[in-house]
């Protein structure tokens, strides 16, 4: 049991970000470790982490779902934790995946302010419209989670991507840094990634330690895009400018993209292990075949336009129009994440498929 409660924390794991151009959705990860009735079982139970992440993922039908988590400090000291989920709790705040708080307060609802992301919500947040007029306003960012579907489901609109704007967009596009080094939020070792300040009267602040972080200049040019099998989303990644991604079975760069797990039957093998290479530059995003059978522009002028067929065997790079995808074998496609993607007629899978079942439920009386 125990090998199962840490492999789908670790399923759970790879769903949760706090880099703002990966994000689908803010969430108060103690309104929902918290939150009970989801599956009758104790006070507070990490695992119901996961119960959001599948009923996410079969809200936006995709598999690829990547959650901002918000964590106050009382979720991490709450005594009902298992040492397990402490322990594991600590490894998400050290490494910068989950953002701590002191007190949440209204912080879900700042970071999907300044990034246009949703929120999802037990209670939609009363009391903040007048601050975050959306709440009220814009339906299909407000999500609420309430029990069903044999744990959770999500009740509201599909939002479309995130469209920071006004003092948003000009927030994120500076790179911050935390006047403490080692912060996992903003110091150094974010690099180019960007989590989002908290504002104080107007001063960017790191929500973490709560003191004015450091204009460290304008954040370099980035693209997000998603990796689609089969129609369903299995992978988002970001292209930065300076910041070559190579995709590929199991690329030979570090930072490259491995989608071998992904992959079965004649595409396992006839995409190769460093298959193509995204590269922005000058903000025009390029594409460079270096694989063995080669690499399929489809392009398009807009999202029902007919397509043109561009069939790359090495040679130059080649520079992607927003609506063109990249076919690296049939039914395995690179697109831009910001455009309209393929929902699953077959739906997605679960990061819960291990959970065993008595970990979610009290133990028996008597």
């Amino acid at each position: 049991m125990r090998f199962d409660i840490t492999q789908v924390l670790d399923a759970i794991e790879r769903h949760l970000t706090t880099e703002a151009a990966l994000a689908q959705a803010v969430v108060d990860l103690g309104q929902v470790a918290w939150f009970d009735a989801l599956d009758g079982g104790r006070s507070v139970n990490l695992l119901r982490t996961g119960l959001l992440v599948d009923a996410l993922s079969r809200h936006l039908g995709e598999d690829a779902i990547m959650i901002y988590p918000v964590a106050g400090r009382e979720l991490l000291t709450d005594a009902d934790l298992t040492s397990k989920e402490r322990m594991v709790l600590g490894r998400w705040a050290g490494d910068g995946l989950i953002e701590v708080v002191a007190t949440v307060g209204d912080r879900v609802p700042e970071v999907a302010e300044l990034t246009g992301l949703p929120v999802v919500t037990r209670d939609g947040y009363p009391g903040l419209e007048g601050r975050y007029p959306w709440l009220r306003g814009q339906p299909d960012r407000v999500l609420r989670l309430i029990p069903g579907d044999g744990g959770a489901r999500l009740v509201g609109g599909s939002p479309g991507p995130a469209q920071p704007g006004g003092p948003g967009a000009v927030l994120l596009g500076r790179v911050w840094r935390c006047q403490r080094r080692d912060c996992p939020t903003f110091g150094e070792r974010r690099g180019s990634t960007q989590a989002v300040p908290r504002m104080r009267a107007g001063v960017p602040v790191c929500p973490r330690h709560d003191e004015p972080l450091i204009n460290a200049g304008p954040k370099p040019p980035a693209v997000t895009m998603a990796l689609i099998v089969d129609g369903t989303v299995r992978e988002r990644f970001v292209v930065r400018a300076g910041r070559p991604v190579t995709v590929g079975r199991s690329p030979d760069d570090p930072d490259g993209l491995m989608i071998g797990s992904h992959l079965s039957g004649e595409a396992a093998q006839m995409i190769s292990r460093n298959h193509a290479r995204l590269d922005l530059r000058d903000e025009i995003l390029l594409v460079n075949d270096v694989s063995t059978n080669g690499t399929v522009i489809r392009s398009r002028k807009g999202p029902f336009s007919a397509a043109d067929e561009v069939h790359l065997g090495g040679g130059p790079p080649y520079p992607l129009k927003p609506w063109d995808t990249v076919e690296l074998y049939d039914g395995v496609v690179l697109a831009r994440a910001d455009r309209s993607l393929t929902r699953s007629a077959g739906g997605p899978g679960s990061v819960m498929g291990d959970a065993p079942t008595i970990a979610m439920r009290p133990p028996p009386k008597g």
